[in-house]
């Protein structure tokens, strides 16, 4: 088969989606299919070329330091080029199927369906306008962005559900219900996404040592675990917090840590690279993962992997994927009080945690499978392909 990706980062560390599709396209060249990804090239970012994987970079090249999305020009640039671009792949290569990431990929891989009448899946992994109250407000505010971005936001989330595509392909049942509550009228295919696997490391998780992985970004609620730090630290001085990744919402978490006098306790990395990732997660004791709306959470598969055990809001579909007391706890978004208890429980108790990080591991290979997903992103293909060419 022939698969035309599009996808504005083709990256295993810039974001949820991204590392999807990028794991998305490994499996496929592995399994003999032809592949080409059009997609911005990324300062400093090294890529891997495959046989069978052909990686195309349009303008503009990217910085990605500080965590910010593309901006409109960006993402006009990207638009047009692919476009461009992704009409000479298609009509040379004779492409079987287009697969589109969200947003500006997904406005091209609609225009390339229309132009060739080739097969369009669009992966949605979030509503952003479901997720928290006046959510495109505060994104825009903590951007220091103007208005008209707030306003946009929920019309272009609209926009994507009704430009041309065959499918959607999404990654957990609650995204497929926000699809469903926000309007989608074409198939829904929920694919459980896997995780690249990682190096097996002999390290001896540290005491007192706890970590978060993510986007610096509001809705990602660090200041739950931050106010349970502070808690924590009364009978254990020597907590500390790694949080790991960059983002617009650092200076006030900057300021509550400042506040709070717990500069000694919290470390903040920025990026890091997949190896050092790797590595903090498996010195620390557990990862806390505090959203309050994700459409999955991959980081919680990575700590799985490592035999660590997870700490998520009560919110889907990490509730989904953690089961408290068995590979972690599930517990209240807002109540550090409760998050601060779960971790003096882990930090006393050794042997549960472990026990916990075991159980994740097992469920990580059960149900998480690289070989799972492709087997289901060959069936989805196959079903879209079949409906747009019936014999």
């Amino acid at each position: 088969m022939n698969i035309l990706l599009l996808s504005q980062f083709f990256s295993e560390t810039r974001g949820g989606g991204e590392y999807v599709f990028k794991l998305l396209a490994n499996s496929l060249v592995k399994n003999n299919h032809k592949v080409w990804i059009i997609t911005n090239k990324i300062m400093e970012e090294t890529y891997d070329h495959k046989e069978n994987l052909n990686i195309i970079f349009v303008k503009p090249t990217l910085s990605y330091d500080s965590g910010k999305l593309p901006s409109f020009s960006d993402n006009l640039r990207y638009f047009i080029n692919a476009i461009r671009v992704g009409l000479k792949i298609i009509n040379k290569h004779n492409i079987d199927i287009i697969h589109s990431n969200n947003f500006s990929p997904a406005i091209v891989g609609s225009i390339l369906s229309s132009l060739t009448s080739k097969p369009h899946v669009t992966s949605i992994w979030d509503i952003f306008s479901l997720c928290v109250e006046d959510y495109w407000q505060r994104w825009t505010s903590q951007l220091g962005a103007s208005g008209i971005h707030s306003f946009l936001g929920p019309r272009f989330e609209k926009l994507i559900l009704k430009l041309p595509h065959n499918a959607i392909h999404t990654i957990s049942e609650s995204t497929r219900d926000d699809l469903v509550r926000f309007g989608a009228t074409k198939p829904i295919h929920v694919i459980s996404p896997s995780i690249m696997e990682t190096r097996r490391l002999m390290i001896t998780a540290r005491p007192y040592q706890f970590i978060y992985v993510g986007r610096l970004v509001f809705y990602k609620n660090l200041e739950v675990i931050i106010k349970a730090i502070d808690i924590v630290r009364k009978e254990f001085p020597e907590v500390k917090l790694i949080i790991i990744g960059v983002g617009p919402h650092k200076k006030l978490l900057d300021e509550l840590i400042k506040n709070l006098n717990l500069e000694s306790n919290i470390q903040f990395t920025g990026y890091v690279d997949a190896e050092e990732k790797v590595r903090l997660l498996a010195e620390s004791n557990a990862l806390l993962f505090p959203s309050l709306c994700e459409g999955f959470g991959l980081v919680i598969l990575e700590a799985f992997s490592l035999k660590r055990p997870v700490l998520v809001s009560n919110i889907r579909p990490m509730s989904d994927i953690v089961t408290h007391e068995e590979n972690g706890y599930v517990l209240d978004p807002h109540d550090e009080k409760e998050w601060a208890e779960h971790l003096l429980k882990i930090t006393k108790n050794p042997l549960e945690a472990y026990m916990m990080g075991k159980n994740g591991n097992k469920l990580l290979a059960k149900s998480y499978n690289q070989e799972s997903m492709y087997q289901k992103i060959i069936s989805m293909y196959n079903e879209v392909l079949k409906k747009h060419h019936p014999s």
